[in-house]
């Protein structure tokens, strides 16, 4: 089996044993604070992908840094990861595993992306007014890219909404492009 196929498969696992404890969101959350501990610290990561380290102490260190706060079903697959040399794919683990729970909830995914980040009453608003366009359960994932320069740019349910500045100034770039030269009669 291929490694992305055994992510697949554990995110899979992962959701079904979810479910089944009725701990969805809890995992959700779970995932996204380990890979965010796990990139966030040099000597974790170091340690955990060390394959010096036996096992065991990977577990050992797993389950003091994240037993009080994690599920079990989280601890588990993520120190099975671990264990099993796995640690770089984390992250995979935690988008496959929210992109199985939106799917099996009937969430929408909307991909935003701004120049700043959003603030809450603003990102309340995009889901309120997507949700209701949509009919439809919402979620947001917000990327941040200056390079826009301003405005938004929403992707969902295979339509792009692009308000960004970026976009606007290559609108009047290509219009004055295409514009006839005037001169002198």
């Amino acid at each position: 089996m291929r490694t992305s196929e055994t992510i697949e498969t554990l995110a899979r696992v992962l959701f079904e044993l979810a479910t089944s404890s009725d701990v969805v969101d809890a995992v959700d959350a779970d995932l996204a604070s380990v890979v965010s501990v796990v990139r966030g610290h040099v000597d974790l990561h170091q340690a955990l992908t060390d394959t010096s380290l036996p096992a065991e102490k990977k577990r050992d260190i797993m389950r003091d840094i994240f037993g009080g706060e994690a599920t079990p079903e989280t601890l588990a697959i993520v120190t099975l990861m671990v264990e099993r040399g796995m640690t770089d794919r984390l992250g995979d683990l935690a988008r496959l595993f929210s992109e199985i729970a939106e799917a099996e909830r009937g969430i929408v995914v909307a991909e935003v992306t701004t120049a700043i980040e959003l603030d809450e009453a603003l990102r309340a608003k995009l889901v309120k007014q997507i949700s209701a366009a949509l009919d439809r359960p919402v979620t947001l994932r917000e990327r941040v890219d200056e390079s826009i320069l301003g405005g938004i740019r929403i992707n969902v349910a295979g339509r792009v909404l692009d308000g960004t500045v970026a976009s606007q100034l290559d609108g009047v770039r290509q219009a004055l492009t295409n514009a006839r030269q005037g001169g002198e009669a």
